[in-house]
């Protein structure tokens, strides 16, 4: 996930002319993929409940099977609002304050490392508890470079967080670890396996019956490509809460609807409050960055990479209008997340 690409984005908006009705959606598709930019993409759009897909190309390029709203993909790192959102649950279902510090909560090998005992519940979520993007001990495996997480266990984790030094700072900095980490904690205080909160607090309540961190089986699934070769899905191994989940455009609308229904609620109230500040335009809540737009109601979003797919999602709260967005190519975000942002902006400018 990155953030610069926002600030550029906001440069063109109030220059791009509304299309008659959303036709526009589907002809900027498929110039997308008639460009050969992208391989395939399907975007599903929630207006105040009513649902729209569009998608282009092939979600597989080699039997050239369409993408459709069932057609599963990696959602990457929007997995962390999930995690957030579980969290936050586990928290104040035990009465922990999200600004108690973690370190009771450790392993015993980690709690000595006083300056990572001191991180707060809330700064794992929000990006400033001053850890690194991802453990220094982490390398792709030898067997399969594609797969950077599979073989990176609980035990170099904890061998890593107990000689980790945090930046005391507490500056916003994109943490894949500490939102890792946010999620073995919901793991370690409740006594369930992460895949176990997940379906409790989410998928089951939700209504996200093809939504797991391994693909279902027998659904329609597409594959990723790294540099046009296909990829395999992620395994993620301990750091699963940072990005392993799989899901479709028919599930994340759910998702996203039932954020915009419950918004009243003790726990989405909580992950959707900014609780710091990249910069003016953008300010970080759990989980979620909230983007400031100038006369409009603030959009809250988060993307998604993995070595096959660049996925979006985005909500106005107010509006009741939601997005998901899904790319089935690496590093496409630039084009994903443009894209995302244009269709939101334009959605709420002319309803």
């Amino acid at each position: 996930m990155k953030y610069t690409f926002i600030l550029l984005c906001c440069i063109g908006w109030h220059t791009a002319s509304a299309q008659a009705g959303n036709d526009w959606i589907q002809q900027k598709i498929d110039s997308l993929v008639n460009s050969k930019a992208i391989p395939g993409i399907i975007v599903g759009i929630s207006d105040r409940g009513v649902r729209r897909y569009y998608s282009g190309g092939f979600a597989n390029k080699g039997t050239r099977q369409p993408f459709d709203a069932a057609t599963q993909v990696e959602i990457g790192s929007i997995t962390k609002t999930m995690t957030a959102y579980l969290l936050t649950a586990v928290l104040q279902e035990q009465k922990i304050s999200d600004t108690t510090a973690i370190g009771s909560y450790l392993p015993d090998s980690v709690r000595t490392n006083l300056s990572v005992s001191a991180i707060q519940f809330v700064e794992l979520m929000n990006h400033t508890s001053g850890l690194p993007r991802l453990p220094e001990n982490i390398s792709p495996t030898v067997q399969n470079p594609l797969q950077p997480y599979a073989a990176y266990g609980p035990e170099q984790l904890y061998a890593y967080l107990a000689k980790a030094i945090p930046d005391s700072t507490r500056k916003v900095s994109y943490s894949n670890l500490g939102a890792g980490l946010a999620g073995i904690l919901a793991a370690r205080i409740s006594g369930l396996p992460y895949e176990q909160l997940l379906k409790k607090y989410i998928t089951l309540p939700f209504g996200m019956q093809h939504t797991d961190t391994s693909a279902a089986p027998g659904r329609p699934f597409s594959t990723g490509y790294y540099n046009d070769q296909p990829a395999e899905y992620w395994t993620m191994h301990v750091l699963k809460p940072a990005g392993g989940v799989k899901s479709d455009a028919a599930d994340m609308l759910n998702y996203l609807e039932q954020l915009i229904r419950n918004q009243q609620s003790a726990i989405v109230s909580s992950i959707t409050t900014p609780t710091a500040s990249l910069n003016k335009r953008i300010l970080v809540a759990k989980g979620w960055h909230i983007l400031i737009l100038p006369n409009q109601p603030s959009l809250l979003w988060h993307n998604g990479g993995t070595f096959g797919f660049s996925s979006f999602c985005a909500f106005h709260k107010e509006s009741g209008i939601a997005l998901f967005l899904s790319v089935n190519a690496f590093n496409k975000n630039n084009i994903g997340d443009a894209f995302g942002i244009e269709i939101m902006t334009k959605l709420l400018q002319h309803p």
